[in-house]
């Protein structure tokens, strides 16, 4: 939900919460039936009603568009994954097992400096899915580098996890100067 949806579910609220009370108060006879009445009168008959009941009929219906609209499918993946539900239990693993396994194996590339990988749940055969945001060494192909990490990745999580065809999302965010490895001189 967004912070509008929230500011306006936030008025929505009190306004609701406000009459209410006064509800509570004319039910209960604590304001008086002749006092109530006559506020009614003039509340009735004020044009600013219709603009208040409009704006107050604007406000249910975009929270009720934010009840009906899906999410995009994908939650940031926290606490454990199931990995296998069989004859000898459940096999669970944690998220930061998988982000270790994951970064791990991405680093290992050659080209790659830099690594933060998001594990996300999603439905269908996969239970996870995992975005990887890496910093490219100068000089190395965005193309080339993320087909290795792809592998890599897909390797490292086939081997400790059993996890086959889990996708990967690779965002490139920046590109350093490659570190060059110079043999060191004895003097």
């Amino acid at each position: 939900m967004g912070i509008i949806r929230r500011l306006i579910l936030l008025f929505y609220v009190l306004i609701i919460m406000a009459a209410l009370v006064v509800c509570a108060g004319v039910c209960l006879n604590l304001i008086p039936t002749s006092f109530w009445q006559n506020e009614l009168n003039f509340i009735i008959s004020r044009e600013e009603t219709l603009g208040a009941l409009a704006v107050m009929m604007l406000a249910s219906l975009i929270l009720l568009k934010g009840v009906f609209s899906r999410s995009k499918g994908l939650s940031a993946a926290s606490g454990d994954v199931h990995l296998e539900i069989g004859k000898p239990g459940e096999v669970k693993i944690t998220v930061p097992a998988i982000v270790g396994v994951v970064e791990r194996a991405a680093i290992t590339v050659n080209g790659v400096r830099e690594v933060d990988a998001s594990v996300y749940r999603q439905d269908g055969q996969t239970p996870i899915k995992v975005r990887l945001t890496i910093t490219l060494g100068q000089g190395f192909s965005a193309p080339r580098v993320s087909e290795a990490v792809i592998g890599a990745v897909g390797d490292a999580l086939s081997t400790a996890l059993e996890l086959t065809n889990v996708p990967i999302e690779i965002k490139v965010n920046e590109v350093t100067h490659a570190i060059i490895e110079r043999e060191k001189r004895v003097v």
